[in-house]
């Protein structure tokens, strides 16, 4: 009993080491395998595994492509996991002709007109045409969006709208007048006609014939009573005999379809001007001093507002003012530049430092940090590890500054620091800021604000920045 146990124990231990080689071997397996996504439409499919082309992604998908769909990237080009696939598909249409009977066509036309364009259907003003058994104008087919089914046929629906009576005429007319005639309608002088009759005839046009109806104008004070069958403000007034001057407009405006009883209202519109002055602010300029000491400023004379004159359209209606609007304007005084001197008139000083005495000539307020070269933001493998701008090792005695506030390459001297190289830059060192460097045996944090002392030689004038900014970073 126990060799047999012990057997038994032996032959589980081994399946179990069989069964972990294969788990790993299938991760292995799966590991392998790059995620592809195909986007078709706004669903997106994902497959794994690892594709030459965008065709064999998409048929790994299990996606079926007709000859008028999409594909981005084309089918040719190579595949890649980043980059996804996005298909467009073709739309099917059913188009009906007069003559031509049904057609199942598929397309990537946007509208309606890009449809009939592609498919060679010649459509003329009075073709007939339906999308989705809707009749289109002519002149709206490239804005109507793809419909599922579309018909052209070469003859007219119209329908005429006589006060409450009307009758659906289909024509081969092409005007509205004689689409009427055909239609032995009876016109009077007094009657309009809307659209009038010389227009061309669109599918689903309803003609309008309107009767004289009873109409109120308020002008100049007076009421008048008339009777008009124009629905347009503008057409009422004019036969009317009552003209609008410049600005003056009418309510209810001409877009506003005008009834029975309505009152129109005309507006007269007068205008003035008047004078306003607005302050031109005035211009700070600098100017270099050597009557005045480096860093030092100074008012050589002082700015002057200047005037800005604007003329002012006032715009009144039947009398009571309702807008002001800048008409023109013009500078009735010019500004005067407040100029300040700013000094370059460079002082040699002495300063005692641990390494004796030091001359300087210029000591400059700056914010101060520290740094090591493995807090410069480089790792210890890259080829520029420890390597300042100057080309030296960074460490103790090399400090990092801005190159347009102290002199690249100089000497200065940091109290509780000592004497320092500028050969750093620094990513983040800008404006008034020093950077200390240290060893990493070292290193001591900084941190506030401390004068700095640039060291002779003073540099030549053309590589003195003499107007430095006055906040600190």
């Amino acid at each position: 009993m126990a060799i047999s146990s012990f057997r038994h124990t032996r032959y589980l231990l081994l399946g179990l080491l069989l069964l972990g080689a294969g788990a790993l071997a299938a991760a292995g397996f799966l590991a392998a395998q790059e995620p592809y996504t195909v986007y078709d439409g706004e669903t997106a499919v994902v497959v794994s595994g690892n594709y030459a082309t965008v065709q064999e992604v998409i048929a790994a998908a299990g996606l079926l492509l007709r000859p008028e769909d999409v594909v981005i990237p084309p089918l040719d080009a190579p595949a890649s996991p980043g980059t996804p696939i996005q298909l467009r598909r073709a739309r099917a249409v059913t188009l009906r002709l007069e003559a031509g009977g049904t057609r199942a066509m598929w397309t990537q036309a946007i509208t309606l007109g890009q449809f009939l364009d592609e498919m060679g259907v010649d459509t003329q003003r009075a073709t007939q045409i339906f999308a989705d058994r809707v009749q289109i104008p002519y002149a709206a087919l490239y804005q109507v969006p793809l419909p599922r089914e579309v018909e052209v046929g070469r003859f007219l629906t119209v329908t005429i709208q006589d006060g409450g009576e009307q009758r659906v005429l289909r024509t081969a007319a092409q005007t509205v007048g004689a689409a009427l005639a055909e239609a032995g309608l009876m016109l009077y002088a007094a009657d309009g006609v809307q659209p009038p009759l010389g227009s061309w005839l669109e599918p689903g046009m309803t003609i309008q014939v309107r009767r004289s109806m009873p109409l109120v104008i308020q002008v100049d004070g007076r009421i008048m009573h008339t009777r008009s069958h124009h629905t347009n403000t503008l057409d009422v007034l004019a036969e009317a005999g009552i003209g609008l001057i410049g600005e003056d407009y009418a309510l209810p405006g001409p877009d506003t379809p005008l009834r029975p009883n309505d009152t129109v209202s005309v507006i007269r519109v007068t205008e003035n001007f008047r004078l306003v002055d607005q302050p031109i602010p005035f211009q700070t300029v600098w100017q270099a001093t050597d009557t005045l000491d480096l860093d030092q400023r100074a008012v050589i004379s002082y700015g002057q507002p200047g005037i800005l004159r604007q003329r002012v359209r006032v715009r009144y209606e039947n009398g009571a003012e309702v807008s002001q609007t800048l008409d023109g304007e013009w500078v009735a005084r010019a500004p005067v530049n407040e100029v300040i001197g700013y000094g370059t008139r460079i002082t040699i000083g002495v300063v005692d430092t641990p390494q004796g005495p030091r001359e300087y000539w210029r000591v400059v307020r700056m914010r101060v940090t520290s740094y090591t070269a493995a807090t410069s933001g480089k790792s210890p493998g890259d080829p520029g590890y420890g390597i300042t701008a100057s080309g030296r090792r960074a460490g103790y005695g090399i400090v990092a500054a801005d190159r347009s506030i102290v002199p690249f390459r100089s000497h200065v001297y940091v109290p509780g620091y000592g004497v320092a190289f500028v050969g750093d830059t620094g990513g983040g060192v800008r404006g008034r800021w020093i950077d200390l460097g240290y060893d990493e045996n070292n290193f001591v944090s900084w941190s506030g604000y401390v004068d700095v002392y640039y060291l002779t030689p003073v540099p030549a004038p053309e590589n003195i920045n003499y107007l430095l900014p006055t906040h600190l970073p």
